[in-house]
């Protein structure tokens, strides 16, 4: 079930700026449950005792129904201020009359909402862990594909739905998930709402005694498809729920397991190979310079070696000494600072290969991903004689900071074990 937190919603102040037929009509959906926990429903037309109500929605236990968590899990998470400008927003481009005042409250739109049309605030609620996903790994389609990306049959989702079930239950993750479609043009977002394990917290009990909750905590996975560069990004929690996804995305929606095999997107050669070439960019239009900060070695043997060097300018500094990138150890990070034209201060892009960037903003990876094509950071097909995608429109990705990876203050420190 979700992981309700009801601190927000199931508050007397929150629960008595919703309109009181409204509160009693939600509240309605499990009135034979509700009832059993000691909420008095008005025989008069009247409102709900909102303290009662708050206390009794407070100790909710582990037999409350599923659907009642997840109704006031969405209500909770849409009841502020960007989620009632998104509801009043969605609602309008589907016609959907709401009432709005002045002095109407983010939980009273989102419970308008609801009752006019679950589907649509759960499909905006899927939308906000879009915008919180920051970054992502990218995965290239096969590169013999030369079919065309159709949007998949509300029986297809259902299939894929169900066997995602079969990995996260065999995993102790419980069945249940979702997947929500939300469909953009060239990019299409899907969203996946799955249990994690099981968690036990501590809890006061109704007659004040100490006792234990036990609940599966909620997670929100984001998959965007590029249908232009048939490119799968993925932000999820681990390397198995990605492998997960690759198979079962391609089989379900490209009829092909292996469509999506993984292969790497970025990589750091062109430091090694090109040195001061490779920061070349004054054939981009936007962007004045770049310099390298900080670069990761990873020279491996029994102890699992790493490093970290870093300088104002490190390829500058590497030239003063004259020193070389080794040519067997593996780069596994590289952290630019980037100065573009129309910007005072410059920013910082952090490459980690295979499949990982992080900018500073959002918008800087229109420009910083076409110098990564050009200077080789990019592995891309046009390098094999393809024709380029002229409109590529990067995903968002994460945010980067200006500090090092460990907040060393020298010029090189050591990786701890299991840092990458």
């Amino acid at each position: 079930m979700a992981m309700f937190n009801p601190r927000r919603f199931a508050q007397p102040d929150t629960l008595k700026t919703i309109e009181p037929g409204r509160l009693v009509a939600f509240m309605g959906l499990h009135r034979e449950f509700l009832e059993g926990c000691g909420v008095i429903f008005p025989s008069n037309g009247g409102g709900m005792d909102c303290e009662r109500l708050a206390t009794i929605l407070m100790n909710l236990g582990d037999d409350a129904p599923k659907d009642l968590l997840e109704s006031l899990y969405v209500i909770h998470e849409m009841a502020n201020q960007d989620g009632m400008d998104r509801l009043l927003e969605a609602a309008k481009g589907q016609g959907i009359l709401i009432d709005f005042a002045p002095d109407s409250s983010p939980a009273d739109i989102a419970v308008q909402v609801f009752l006019k049309d679950r589907e649509l605030i759960e499909r905006q609620h899927a939308n906000v862990f879009i915008n919180r996903a920051r970054s992502f790994l990218y995965f290239q389609g096969h590169a013999g594909w030369r079919g065309k990306f159709v949007l998949p049959a509300t029986s297809a989702l259902r299939s894929l739905e169900s066997e995602m079930d079969d990995w996260f239950e065999e995993r102790k993750r419980g069945r249940g998930c979702r997947v929500f479609l939300l469909d953009h043009g060239r990019k299409v977002n899907l969203v996946v709402r799955h249990g994690l394990p099981f968690r036990r917290e501590g809890a006061v009990e109704q007659d004040g005694q100490s006792g234990a909750v036990y609940f599966r905590p909620e997670s929100h996975d984001v998959l965007v498809y590029d249908r232009n560069r048939d490119e799968l990004c993925i932000k999820a929690g681990s390397k198995a729920e990605r492998a997960m996804y690759l198979a079962l995305i391609g089989k379900h929606l490209f009829g092909d397991e292996a469509h999506f095999p993984g292969d790497e997107k970025y990589t750091l050669e062109p430091l090694r190979t090109d040195m001061t070439a490779s920061l070349v960019c004054s054939d981009i239009d936007g962007l004045a310079w770049i310099k390298l900060l900080e670069i990761g070695i990873h020279w491996g043997g029994a102890h699992g070696e790493m490093e970290i060097r870093r300088a104002q300018d490190l390829l500058a500094a590497f030239q003063q000494r004259g020193y070389l990138l080794p040519r067997t150890a593996r780069l596994f990070l590289a952290k630019f600072q980037v100065k573009f034209s129309a910007s005072k201060n410059p920013r910082t892009v952090t490459i980690r290969p295979a499949n990982q960037a992080m900018y500073t903003r959002d918008d800087d990876s229109l420009l910083l991903e076409e110098w990564m094509k050009r200077r080789g950071f990019i592995r891309t097909a046009e390098a094999d004689g393809e024709e380029d995608d002229a409109d590529f429109e990067p995903v968002v990705v994460g945010v980067g900071n200006g500090a090092g990876a460990f907040g060393d203050p020298h010029g090189m420190a050591a990786a701890p074990a299991g840092g990458f």
